[in-house]
């Protein structure tokens, strides 16, 4: 009774919450399987087969990722984030803890000392000191450059010949220019790809969940199909197949029995006595197909001697050589001999006779009594199965019914957790695509402003170093628009440019750098190693499974107070290592499967059994199975004239050559020779060999043929008759007495042993019952913890998350900081290359030598002024 309410209290706790559902609902996956036949060979029984569930099940999520083309820089900016963070712990100790579920500050938060994380993070907290006084300071530094060269200084105005190391200044300053532009040009490059890869990673993020969504509804609903398999399918199998075993129980005993004393005995004899009116039918059958083939060898016998009489006549007649070859190769001076003795064949009239005698005289009865005797504890097997059968098979549709009312409910509830998923996915999703087509497209086109700004400023350096290496000195008349002084103004536009947008260009990369390495620490990482981060550890620390998924108490612990610790990476671990929901899930910490072993006593199966077994009792020393009476006169039967049939003598006597020639290919030569007798001296010859003929495929139609057919018949008789006088290979006069000892040794085991063995018997039957049970239990046991609900494509969704949010969107967003922090850094030297390489582009003349240099020094500039002072450009 405590089994039945503890397993109520546990059916009752399934309608809490639908997680819980969840959970239960592989607990209770018992007992039932498919059927097979009960018995192999009427006494061994088999094993049940069982039939698994099988589905071919697709699922959306996708792992696979393409960094077309730039895994090496996320790698690099890996390792650069990495070095800036600080190693594995990313926050040093006593700055917060968790406890009863909570973040709460730490000892050294409380008294504000920040020394140890200020020391921790001194990378970043640089990086973001240089990039402020970088933004502040360009704007000012611009400024004053502007300033300075509107009054004619910082290149703004110079001497119009090259002085005399000018050529080599500008050749080693063009080819730094280059490597500027290249290094320009790969942050160009990396900037826009990055940005649109992340565009591409933002729009296709919530396809990724919805998918991954898709894919849990399907695996609730695949894992749901596999327990309702297990608890109906399966058990409706079994159950039929436990009801034939228990019809069949009455049957299996008895002749475990009969096999066991020899009592089968009493069967065979009964068999035999009951098979006498036959065997007189079969005898007199016999004795008229014996008497017919004597008629048809007589008259055959008559028939053949006149053919050969009339074709020894004609053939010794006839001149031609066919006729001889006819005469000799057939032997028709022997045509009317064969080697068949018709008048040797047994005749049978005095077997009948008797046997007429033996059934007058109802020598069926004496094997009645042992029959009805054997009939009666059948009958008495079955009415005392009969009396537990309903109870068993209550017991089997109680169970059944549980089964299928629990598997409706999980069912149910699995429906209610897959439509909640559903909703609010796309409910989320919804709002979440809105946003980003509302506001998505901004941060696409900022990105897109600072790579085109960055790509602008690329464009001018390079167009400067075209007109500077590949344009002629400008002479201030008629100027070419690709000189070297439009490379000069080219490259000022350039500066002009750095010094308006690299403050906002700055800033947003650092806004983009802050947001990048802290998702990469905060969640790509503990996302790709749940079980060894810091980060995760904090979180996992923070919330215990237990306290969610088992609050009440369990075999009367309190879970989450008793219990192991159970994280969140835990369940990560466990999935991607493919186990089932029940491991991953620990749901033997509410229930445990291999409880259900017990549950053929809860439901009183086992109880039902050793009543049955109990009831079976009859008095087994009354059993009379062969009277003394009984006995005399089967004894007598064996020394009747069955005795004296012997088959021997029908099977040498018989054969199919009846003539030793075919009568019909004799009648077909002797057609063809009358053919190639041409002399009309022979016409009676001709005449009379084609009679000859006919008469012989008369005899062949009418006599041979049907003396062949009842010969078999006669020779299959006889065989017959052989094998039902036979036993155990003894002859009939010696099978009888042996009959008559085994039943007399069934009918003493019986009265000595036969209650016992009975109930040994019925032993053996209910262990197998139970045994196939268990047997089926201990696969439902291994099919909870290995099978069901396997977590695979649990772990494929988890995966392909981390795949869509970090290798999508996180590193391309990384990606993009870098490209942009590497021109940022390009243009500071850049800055001073092409303000120096600006001025030595706008000189005109080329070094005159040291004394013309001097005497030109102070001299006053003729050229237009235009010439002279370019101003800021």
């Amino acid at each position: 009774m405590t089994g039945d309410n503890d397993r109520r209290s546990v059916i009752a706790g399934y309608n809490m919450l639908p997680l819980k559902m969840l959970l239960s609902l592989l607990v209770v996956c018992i007992l039932f399987g498919s059927s097979t036949e009960a018995f192999e060979n009427g006494l061994k029984f088999k094993q049940t087969k069982y039939t698994e569930w099988s589905k071919n099940v697709t699922y959306l999520s996708k792992t696979s990722y393409n960094a077309r083309g730039m895994k090496p820089l996320y790698e690099i900016s890996h390792k650069v984030m990495w070095f800036l963070i600080g190693g594995e712990d990313p926050i040093p100790d006593g700055y917060f803890e968790l406890k009863d579920g909570q973040v709460l500050k730490g000892p050294k938060a409380e008294r504000n000392e920040w020394g140890d994380l200020v020391l921790h993070y001194w990378p970043i907290l640089l990086i973001v000191l240089l990039v402020a006084i970088l933004v502040a300071s360009m704007p000012i530094i611009g400024l004053c450059f502007c300033c300075c060269r509107c009054a004619g200084a910082c290149g703004g105005r110079s001497e119009p010949f090259d002085k005399k190391h000018d050529t080599c200044r500008r050749v080693f300053l063009g080819f730094l220019l280059i490597l500027l532009a290249t290094g320009i040009l790969f942050g160009v490059i990396v900037a826009f790809a990055t940005n649109s890869y992340m565009q591409f990673g933002i729009d296709d993020g919530t396809d990724a969940v919805r998918a991954g969504s898709k894919d849990t509804q399907k695996f609730l609903a695949t894992t749901s199909e596999q327990l309702e398999y297990v608890l109906v399918n399966n058990y409706k199998q079994l159950s039929d197949h436990l009801e034939d075993i228990l019809r069949t129980t009455s049957d299996y005993i008895i002749t475990n029995l009969e096999q066991q004393s020899k009592a089968i005995s009493v069967s065979r004899l009964t068999e035999f006595l009951e098979k006498l009116p036959s065997l007189k039918n079969k005898l007199q059958q016999m004795k008229t197909i014996t008497n017919d083939l004597r008629v048809y060898a007589s008259q055959l016998s008559d028939g053949l001697r006149g053919v050969k009489r009339d074709l020894l006549v004609m053939l010794n007649k006839c001149s031609d050589q066919s006729c001889k070859d006819v005469l000799n190769r057939y032997e028709i001076g022997k045509l009317d001999a064969n080697g068949i003795h018709y008048d040797q064949l047994p005749d049978v009239s005095i077997i009948i006779d008797n046997l007429d005698q033996l059934i007058n005289d109802n020598i069926a009865s004496a094997g009645e009594k042992g029959s009805n005797a054997l009939k009666q504890m059948r009958s008495h097997l079955n009415n005392t199965i009969a009396s537990y059968t309903p109870q068993i098979i209550e017991s089997i549709n109680k169970a059944g019914e549980g089964l299928q009312k629990v598997s409706n409910d999980i069912k149910t509830e699995l429906d209610k957790v897959s439509k909640v998923i559903d909703t609010n996915t796309n409910k989320y999703t919804n709002i979440a695509d809105n946003y980003l087509v509302e506001y998505g497209p901004y941060r696409f086109y900022v990105g897109i402003g600072v790579c085109s700004i960055l790509l602008l400023v690329l464009v001018c350096l390079v167009a400067a170093l075209l007109c500077g290496i590949c344009g002629k000195r400008p002479d201030g008349y008629g100027d070419d628009c690709c000189n070297k002084g439009s490379g000069s103004r080219f490259l000022m536009f350039a500066v002009a440019i750095i010094f308006l947008t690299i403050s906002g260009i700055t800033i947003i990369a650092l806004v983009h750098f802050l947001i990048g390495i802290v998702t990469y620490r905060g969640v790509c990482v503990p996302l790709r190693n749940p079980q060894d981060d810091a980060v995760f550890a904090e979180f996992d620390n923070l919330i215990d499974l237990n306290e969610v998924l088992y609050p009440s108490k369990i075999k009367g612990q309190a879970a989450s107070g008793s219990l192991p610790p159970f994280h969140i990476s835990h369940v990560i671990v466990a999935c991607q290592k493919n186990q089932t929901i029940y491991e991953v899930l620990h749901i033997n910490n509410m229930v445990d499967i291999n409880a259900i072993k017990e549950y053929p006593a809860d439901y009183k199966i086992n109880k039902t059994l050793d009543d049955l077994v109990n009831g079976i009792d009859f008095n087994d020393s009354n059993v009379d199975i062969l009277s003394p009476a009984d006995k005399q006169r089967i004894l007598e039967l064996g020394q009747s004239a069955l005795k004296d049939f012997d088959s021997d003598q029908f099977v040498h006597n018989l054969n199919d050559n009846i003539t030793k020639h075919s009568l019909t290919d004799i009648a077909q030569q002797l057609r063809e020779t009358a053919k190639k007798i041409t002399s009309s001296d022979m016409k009676d010859v001709q005449i009379s060999l084609r009679n000859q003929a006919l008469h012989l495929e008369t005899y062949e139609q009418n006599l041979v043929i049907p003396m062949k057919t009842q010969s078999a018949e006669l020779i299959k008789l006889a065989k017959e008759l052989d094998s039902t006088l036979t036993y155990k290979e003894q002859k009939f006069q010696q099978s009888i007495p042996l009959l008559v000892t085994e039943i007399e040794q069934a009918q003493t085991f019986i009265r000595k042993d036969g209650r016992n063995f009975v109930k040994s018997s019925a032993e053996t039957f209910t262990n197998h019952f139970a045994g196939e049970i268990d047997r089926y239990l201990n696969m439902v046991v291994n099919a909870v913890e290995n099978k069901i609900g396997i977590c695979h494509p649990m772990a494929n969704v988890y995966e392909a998350g981390i795949v869509a949010a970090c290798n999508n969107i996180i590193d391309p967003l990384n990606g993009f900081w870098a490209g942009v922090f590497w021109c940022v850094i390009l243009f500071l030297p850049t800055l001073i290359v092409a303000v120096k390489l600006s001025s030595l582009y706008q000189k005109s003349d080329p070094y005159p030598g040291p004394l013309v240099e001097s005497s030109m020094v102070g001299a006053i500039d003729t050229r237009p002024k235009a010439l002279a002072a370019d101003g800021f450009f």
